[in-house]
């Protein structure tokens, strides 16, 4: 599921570092790719002091954000990506005096999975490709219905932004009629408000009035 949301948001001072020469700006975590609804923690320093800088991404202003009496500030940026990948300058210009900057590169990776094919008979092995989930080291499916969780393990994900391709079943062969929902991320337990995830909803139907086989339809949850 796509997370797009890319804006600063709960910029909050915090105690600050001593006073730095030239200004400087760092993001922590610090990883080779994020994924897309990933936060990373912005901090900067050697700006002046009780005044605030400007937070931009690509020129777009995205915040202002307080300094406090050392010149320091921190908080937090939402990172959003719809499609592909890039990579992003986020800057830092202070207020008062506009010479004052900081600069620094994140790469961004929307968030995916694809599946392949979206429709068949329940059981049947899928070809599985995903992208962006960069918040941990192995794939996981959840498989919801009601109050039953099949949590199924996928595979490693390797590279900076953390694919895979892997082919697996999802539903049993003989999966009950009805909706499923499978969320895609990189925790062995379900929770529904992880913010790097994708997600479908499963149906499985007859194939005619009474008739004992059953087909399924992927579509995505946006």
């Amino acid at each position: 599921m796509k997370n797009v949301v890319a804006i600063a948001t709960g910029l909050v001072a915090l105690a600050a570092p001593a006073a730095a020469s030239a200004a400087t700006m760092t993001a922590t975590p610090v990883k080779p790719c994020y994924g897309s609804g990933e936060q990373v923690t912005l901090t900067g320093s050697g700006f002046t002091p009780s005044s605030g800088v400007n937070i931009t991404r690509d020129g777009e202003l995205l915040d202002d954000v307080a300094t406090d009496p050392a010149g320091a500030f921190s908080g937090t940026l939402t990172l959003g990506l719809d499609t592909g990948r890039q990579t992003r300058t986020y800057t830092a210009t202070d207020i008062t005096n506009t010479t004052l900057t900081a600069s620094l590169q994140l790469v961004v990776s929307e968030v995916e999975v694809g599946i392949r094919p979206r429709s068949g008979p329940p059981g049947r092995r899928l070809r599985i490709r995903a992208k962006g989930f960069t918040t941990g080291q192995t794939l996981w499916a959840h498989v919801i219905r009601g109050r039953s969780k099949r949590h199924i393990k996928l595979g490693e994900l390797k590279g900076a932004c953390r694919s895979l391709t892997t082919r697996r079943r999802i539903l049993p062969r003989r999966a009950r009629l009805g909706s499923y929902t499978v969320q895609f991320d990189t925790y062995r337990r379900y929770d529904p408000d992880r913010p790097v995830k994708d997600g479908y909803l499963i149906t499985v139907r007859p194939v005619s009035s009474g008739s004992a086989a059953a087909a399924t339809s992927f579509d995505r949850i946006d």
